[in-house]
């Protein structure tokens, strides 16, 4: 019985090289594992130990890749960008502004109002509204 574990231990271990999702990999150490127990465990058990194994190390690979994936702030490339004001919005207090060809809601931060063709810069997102802000004074010396 501890051959078969052997057999789909390096099985699963060949197979995860090919996806890279890390759950063949708990798989795999768990049947390694079997596999090392089976010399003190009964053959009968050893499908239970096997089993409890790979839930034990599939739930810890879920939560280290959760954990990691949460502390890793992505950059959002969009903030700090120029958008051009294209019309105000019939509802709210809202303008249309023009980013990369699409047009976009957006709200000042500050408040300002802006008339079509002034130019913002891009603050913040939430969902699909922009929050924009005056673009910085160049000072020509």
């Amino acid at each position: 019985m501890q051959w078969a574990f052997l057999v789909l231990a390096v099985l699963a271990a060949l197979v995860e090289l090919h996806t890279g999702t890390f759950y063949l990999a708990a798989v795999a150490a768990a049947a390694l594992l079997t596999t090392l127990l089976g010399v003190w465990v009964r053959d009968d058990l050893l499908i239970l130990v096997f089993l409890l194994l790979c839930a034990m190390l599939t739930a810890a690979v879920m939560l280290s890749r959760r954990s990691w994936t949460h502390s890793k702030a992505l950059v959002d490339f969009d903030i700090g960008q120029r958008v051009s004001i294209t019309g105000i919005a019939p509802h709210g207090h809202r303008l249309i502004v023009s980013y990369r060809g699409a047009n976009w809601e957006a709200v000042m931060e500050d408040g300002s109002v802006l008339a079509p063709g002034d130019t913002a810069v891009i603050r913040r997102k939430t969902d699909k509204l922009l929050h924009l802000a005056l673009p910085p004074v160049v000072t020509q010396t």
